[in-house]
């Protein structure tokens, strides 16, 4: 390597020091022009000659500060080299830490706390389970054997919408559209036990799911109750923001209720003693609660109603069959063969041949709300480990991957 004193500064001709903002110059000239940028001096410096061609003098001196600048700009120094985001500021706040937030030290934040001091309750939802089997145990009468499974299906759909006694147009000009402010525990339970008992009836429609043991039954809707309730809610968004009934901000709940994701505020003050901005990083946001690129997409796609009952159905059956595995998997798979042939044969009597690229958008919406759920899955966990959460419920199960 070559004696860096023998290297000499660009401005000054004394020995360099090295490479400072764009030219080689020794540690004196670097600060002065670091300075003098910085305090924004050099517009009070005046040529001590008047002509701007002072020169160094001896031992390095150069008396003139405006054609020391000069000569530092001469040589190749530029301001944007500045590091400024390495300077040592001293913060106003106390940053946020593990032990802040979950009340302990930080040498005791990974020990288990004591059992005494756990406030965990627990939430009871049995009686979900008992109404879930009277809703199994009599199974709808199909009058036309000759319907497919995405048809059956279908219908159940509809049977579902019938409670409502209404269609979108008309709910909007009888009744008006109800907006929740808060999202509060009591919100929670009634569209969980609405979403519970509705895919119950909806999954007593599928063929053969009868014949299934009614242990298998419960892990199937346990499995799949939240996943067909958050895909008709984003297509019930979809398609009333297309025709422009509702607002970009609001998310359909039910058919004559939504949430305007800009004004509804969240209550979880009932299952942690946390305040929200501390554990913002646990909670769903509107995003999670919408997912808007996701809307997008089924607007972009207008599906028919056959289509978005194939999507449903192989949304569900996937998840359930992957979460499950063993026997569960094995008869997920069967569904999902049948319901593909299903949805060909519907391609078929429409007289689309080329219907690759619906198939191809149907599974990316597919794929991304199931990204979603696994991207989410490490928060819930750390969560637990934290005791995020001072809420247990009676039957776990039923709420995997559902917040």
């Amino acid at each position: 390597m070559p004696d860096t004193s023998q290297i000499l500064c660009q401005i000054c001709a004394l020995p360099a020091h090295g490479n400072h903002f764009g030219a080689v110059s020794c540690r004196a000239c670097s600060a002065f022009f670091r300075r003098s940028i910085l305090e924004k001096n050099a517009e009070n410096f005046k040529c001590l000659r008047g002509n701007n061609t002072c020169e160094v003098k001896l031992a390095g001196k150069f008396y003139c500060k405006k054609c020391r600048l000069k000569r530092c700009y001469e040589t190749g120094m530029d301001p944007k080299y500045f590091q400024l985001d390495r300077d040592k500021i001293k913060p106003r706040q106390i940053p946020k830490t593990v032990a802040t937030l979950v009340g302990r030290p930080s040498y005791i934040v990974h020990c288990a706390p004591p059992e005494h001091n756990s406030k965990k309750g627990i939430l009871d939802v049995s009686y979900l389970i008992v109404k879930a089997h009277n809703c199994l145990d009599f199974p709808p009468q199909m009058f036309n054997k000759n319907l497919t499974i995405l048809e059956k299906m279908q219908c159940a759909n509809e049977f579902l919408d019938s409670f409502e006694n209404l269609t979108n147009s008309e709910m909007l000009t009888k009744i008006p559209m109800m907006q929740y402010p808060v999202i509060n525990k009591q919100f929670f339970l009634h569209f969980w036990e609405l979403d519970f008992l509705k895919t119950a009836k909806w999954l007593s429609f599928l063929d053969g799911f009868y014949s299934l043991p009614r242990g298998v039954q419960m892990q199937i809707l346990m499995s799949t109750w939240h996943l067909r309730a958050r895909l008709h809610r984003l297509s019930q968004t979809a398609k009333l923001r297309k025709s422009e009934d509702i607002g970009k901000n609001d998310f359909m709940m039910s058919k004559n209720s939504c949430l305007d994701l800009k004004t509804c505020q969240l209550d979880v003050s009932w299952c942690t003693d946390y305040p929200n901005e501390q554990i913002q990083f646990f909670l769903e946001n509107s995003d999670d609660w919408v997912h808007n690129e996701v809307v997008d997409l089924i607007v972009e796609l207008n599906p028919s109603e056959i289509e978005m009952t194939f999507m449903t159905c192989q949304f569900c059956f996937h998840y359930a069959g992957k979460r499950e595995q063993g026997h569960i998997l094995s008869v997920m798979e069967k569904y999902l063969d049948l319901i593909s042939n299903d949805l060909h044969r519907y391609y078929q009597d429409k007289g689309i041949r080329n219907y690759t690229e619906r198939v191809t958008k149907m599974m990316k919406i597919n794929n991304w709300l199931q990204k979603i759920i696994w991207e989410k899955r490490w928060k819930r966990e750390l969560a637990e480990k934290f005791d995020i959460f001072h809420l247990h419920f009676s039957h776990p199960e039923m709420f995997y991957d559902c917040c």
